[in-house]
């Protein structure tokens, strides 16, 4: 009897043999080129889901980010009452305080970390932190780095969920850590923003096998965070800290890459509390 080989591109497949929920998330990394064309279809979609739907539970309660904002009558808003007080008598109608809970604008740039050692589970798990902050974020952009670095979402460019989610799981895992063109790149993306504040999220473990001292790079951002992952090694902690300290950010700590999401989740809570 001859040896089974791989399917053909044309070759039925039993959608009940295929993956469903967060395993064909894990798995659609590793299944995207020996499935033929349809059966892919089905489980990228099904991965997309499943990602989405973890991003939005683990949401389920976070406000988007929002600001405080202050100003005088008859500008719209709750009457501050202790600003008003304040004010020099006599007063008058302008002196009058409000404040507002307005939406906090940023440009946001996420610089993710995609070289040959992410395998499909870390894969799934670094969408899943890029939907939480598509899904908390009005302006994000989203740049990918390996041995080169490339854009995969532009600043203003309007992307779905589902789409950026797509994107990210089509990348292929190949190539050595540059983490200086991911952050080239990154800054070059917030240099079209528009709003005052602009913020570089870098989800790495900070070891870098090629391109010159990414913490050079960092100092050019007007703010850069770090996330990152796995907190054992030495050298990846120490190039972490010198580029937040060089960026004006934080690290924030994501000991494995299953709490890749949920520190994503927390710094976005952090970074736009006030």
């Amino acid at each position: 009897m001859p040896e089974e080989g791989p399917r053909g591109p044309t070759e039925e497949v039993d959608q009940r043999e295929l993956p469903e929920a967060w395993d064909a998330a894990t798995s659609y990394h590793r299944l995207k080129r020996q499935l033929p064309p349809q059966a892919r279809i089905v489980v990228r979609e099904r991965a997309i889901r499943a990602i989405l739907e973890r991003a939005q539970d683990m949401l389920r309660h976070a406000a988007r980010p929002t600001r405080r904002r202050q100003d005088a009558f008859p500008a719209e808003g709750e009457l501050d009452l202790e600003a008003t007080l304040e004010q020099p008598r006599p007063w008058q109608a302008e002196d009058l305080q409000v404040e507002r809970i307005e939406p906090r604008e940023a440009d946001v740039v996420a610089i993710l970390d995609m070289s040959l050692s992410m395998t499909g589970p870390k894969i799934a798990l670094v969408a899943l932190a890029t939907a939480i902050l598509r899904l908390r974020l009005e302006e994000l952009a989203v740049v990918h780095f390996d041995t080169k670095a490339h854009r995969l979402v532009g600043l203003h460019e309007k992307v779905s969920p589902h789409e950026l989610v797509r994107r990210v799981l089509e990348v292929p895992a190949q190539g050595y850590t540059n983490i200086e063109a991911g952050l080239q790149k990154a800054h070059a993306e917030l240099q079209k923003g528009r709003r005052r504040e602009r913020v570089g999220i870098l989800m790495s473990d900070g070891i870098a096998n090629m391109g010159g001292d990414p913490a050079l790079m960092a100092a050019r951002f007007p703010a850069l965070h770090v996330v990152q992952v796995g907190t054992e090694e030495k050298l990846g902690a120490q190039s972490c800290r010198r580029m937040a300290d060089a960026g004006h950010g934080r690290v924030h700590p994501a000991p494995t890459y299953e709490d890749l999401p949920a520190a994503v989740r927390q710094l976005v809570r952090e970074l736009f509390r006030g």
